[in-house]
């Protein structure tokens, strides 16, 4: 097997799926045309008492209203772009297209704080990485749909969907929000911190220079998400048969200086436990799918282990990162299109007057 240093994984790494060498998901497709497009006016930081309250910056957003007989009343598909710009690869061209056509939904695209074009600093330094955090991103999600549902009139339900990291998210904002979200698709979401080896040392150095402060591509954001949130970086290769990485303390010190580093086993407790966890409190309406041949479904959720009722947790053999929120192809499995279908099944109830 093959190991990479670190300056040929972070230049080969796929930053919406983490997956080393898969470049091809990162080529930019025409928009679909009923897509339009749109500014939303974000908060930086989204704690009041800050001085830093009040500063904003250029948040994109797609709406697609051509499937939605009336767009006042009509669900809500809400597409969480994770990490990279969402014009790239998978974000804008994916089954959510077709889900709301099935179910006459608007559908919604908003573009991650600090990547493609939604950058709140002209760079990415350590004072100026701060404001990526979990609770910010959250946030950017809540203030935004509360947003464009008071601009619209939209009074329908909304559900989000999400593919492996932005899978995470998807699944955190209904359970930071249920009142805002009626369920969640978590598709490959990864869910366990620290799991893996680290990756990065001091042999390494040399080539970290083109993740400098100036560099505003979606690498650095991402390992700053790594190194201070979530403690699970990258793979090696898409298999089960490959190893996962998080990058080292030592790695982390030398881009960001003293940014707090992640607590792996903090974060398992308070994101990960509850979501399996037997308790009246234990969030619902979340579909959680992971394919049988990707390497992250080893730090995703199990039904084996799983004691909370109110969620689902599907496996799809054969199937590799995040392949339901793929565009539908000739070539999907039957497994593929079922995970799709029981996603249809469950937003239906969720979005149910």
């Amino acid at each position: 097997m093959i190991v990479f240093g670190l300056f040929t994984a972070l230049s080969s790494f796929a930053s919406d799926d983490h997956i080393l060498g898969k470049k091809e998901d990162h080529i930019r497709l025409p928009l679909p045309p009923a897509l339009i497009p749109g500014i939303f006016e974000q908060n930086v930081f989204h704690d009041d008492s800050s001085r830093d309250s009040g500063r904003t910056f250029n948040q994109r957003y797609w709406v697609d209203s051509e499937y939605a007989s009336s767009p006042e009343t009509a669900p809500v598909i809400f597409h969480i772009c994770g990490e990279g710009d969402a014009e790239d690869g998978y974000f804008l061209h994916d089954s959510a297209i077709d889900w709301a056509k099935a179910l006459g939904a608007n559908l919604v695209y908003l573009e991650h704080r600090y990547y493609g074009k939604s950058i709140p600093f002209e760079d990415f330094s350590a004072e100026n990485m701060k404001f990526l955090t979990l609770n910010n991103v959250i946030e950017d999600l809540a203030t935004f749909q509360k947003w464009i549902s008071a601009t619209r009139g939209w009074t329908g339900k909304w559900v989000s969907v999400g593919g492996s990291y932005s899978g995470t998210i998807s699944a955190l904002y209904r359970q930071k929000h249920p009142e805002l979200v009626a369920g969640a698709l978590a598709s490959s979401a990864p869910m366990i911190s620290g799991v893996g080896s680290p990756e990065g040392t001091q042999s390494d150095v040399s080539s970290l220079s083109y993740l400098d402060p100036s560099n505003n591509s979606g690498d650095r954001p991402w390992v700053y998400q790594s190194c201070t949130t979530f403690g699970f970086w990258m793979a090696d290769g898409p298999n089960p048969g490959a190893n996962l990485f998080y990058p080292s303390p030592w790695l982390c010190q030398q881009l960001f200086g003293d940014a707090p580093i992640v607590n792996s086993s903090a974060y398992n407790q308070n994101y990960d436990a509850p979501f399996i966890a037997k308790s009246p409190n234990a969030p619902s309406n979340i579909l959680f799918t992971y394919g049988s041949n990707d390497i992250w479904t080893t730090i995703g959720l199990t039904q084996q282990t799983n004691l909370n009722p109110k969620i689902e947790i599907k496996t799809i053999a054969g199937a590799v990162h995040h392949f339901d929120l793929n565009a539908a192809t000739a070539a999907d499995s039957a497994a593929v299109k079922a995970a799709r279908t029981e996603f249809l099944r469950l937003a239906r109830i969720w979005t149910k007057k």
